[in-house]
């Protein structure tokens, strides 16, 4: 159940894309990703409703992994009745999960305290290092319900860091580490950065940008290369290409959206944006953009058909294939590649 620095953890919300996106992955790719899964807040459906979507294909999607991390804090409105309905589906349907908990949650605590046949997991937030004295809280949560840092994977979550420059970001990981206690003791540790772009707006219509791979290039340049000069490398995680904030307060109905796609590349991220699909449907935009990615203005720029099953399914889009004419399917294609593309960087790089 242990894994280590050269293995990558992905947090993705629980979304039919993300769910299709994992089950896409080769098994080579697979045996070094543990996925973390959040549940997305509930909005106007009921409890049961809203979790049998977020389950629907859940327990497929994650059967090839060794396990996954689960997380219900967006359900903390629900109280604790959230918590437990979701980590009890999660045993209901067999799903080999670790559930996440903090140390200034209330809604989830006794729930996941309650579901450690696979460990448990901390999630420590932005929030909770500014407000200081991070070490002496963490060791009294652990104290208070008789954890030992050695059966609790370890997550330190910088949150949302596209605002900052690569040195900003390993600047705040590196003070954020630096107040967590006996790092070394933990049963895996792992830091949490999201440096995708908070919305497409700053990307003009029928235009594209680059967005810098900050997250990623951070943990690489910085606490990879300081390796052998800090107590213990963390294992990477990001949040794919998908803000922590989430769409679930997005309403097409009412909401202008445009076809866009997000491709992963080395360091940055391509973002490839049409035009509204009130004024052109998406079906008509989505293979217009893949031909660009594919063979026109950003061929350069595409990884080739080979590289993974996203990318195979672009160049079939590009081609004319079927089936490619929504944002939800242009989401998992670019999750399966963005998740291929950290997991072969993490492989290639020198390992003792």
């Amino acid at each position: 159940m242990n894994f280590g620095p050269d293995h990558y953890v992905p947090v993705l919300k629980a979304k039919r894309g993300e769910k299709a996106a994992l089950l896409r992955l080769s098994p080579v790719l697979q045996s070094r990703i543990i996925p973390f899964l959040e549940i997305v807040e509930r909005k106007h459906k009921t409890l049961s409703a809203h979790l049998e979507t977020s389950f629907t294909n859940l327990a497929e999607s994650v059967r090839p992994y060794s396990r996954c991390f689960l997380d219900a804090r967006e359900l903390a409105p629900d109280g604790q009745a959230g918590a437990v309905a979701a980590f009890q589906r999660a045993s209901d349907a067999g799903i080999t999960f670790t559930p996440v908990t903090g140390i200034s949650r209330r809604a989830d605590v006794a729930p996941a305290l309650d579901r450690q046949i696979n460990g448990i997991a901390l999630r420590l937030t932005r929030d909770e290092f500014e407000r200081g004295d991070l070490a002496s809280k963490v060791n009294a949560f652990l104290s208070q319900h008789r954890l030992t840092p050695g059966k609790v994977d370890l997550i330190v979550d910088l949150g949302a860091v596209e605002d900052l420059i690569i040195e900003g970001i390993a600047a705040f990981a590196e003070a954020f580490m630096a107040e967590v206690p006996d790092h070394q003791g933990w049963r895996t540790f792992t830091i949490s950065a999201c440096a995708f772009p908070k919305s497409m707006r700053g990307v003009g219509k029928n235009s594209h940008a680059l967005a810098e791979r900050g997250d990623w290039l951070a943990w690489k340049r910085h606490l990879y290369h300081e390796r052998n000069n800090i107590p213990r490398l963390p294992t990477f995680s990001d949040c794919v290409i998908q803000h922590p904030a989430g769409v679930e307060g997005f309403d097409p109905r009412i909401m202008p959206v445009s076809a866009a796609i997000r491709y992963t590349l080395e360091n940055e991220w391509l973002l490839i944006k049409g035009e509204s699909t009130k004024a052109i449907r998406a079906g008509e935009q989505f293979p217009a953009l893949a031909r660009k990615l594919v063979y026109r203005n950003f061929q350069s720029s595409f990884c080739g058909s080979d590289h993974c099953n996203g990318c195979h399914a672009m160049k079939a889009a590009a081609d004319g294939a079927s089936r490619f004419g929504s944002a939800g399917v242009w989401r998992q294609l670019g999750t399966i590649h963005h998740l291929s593309v950290v997991t072969q960087a993490l492989a290639s790089l020198p390992w003792p």
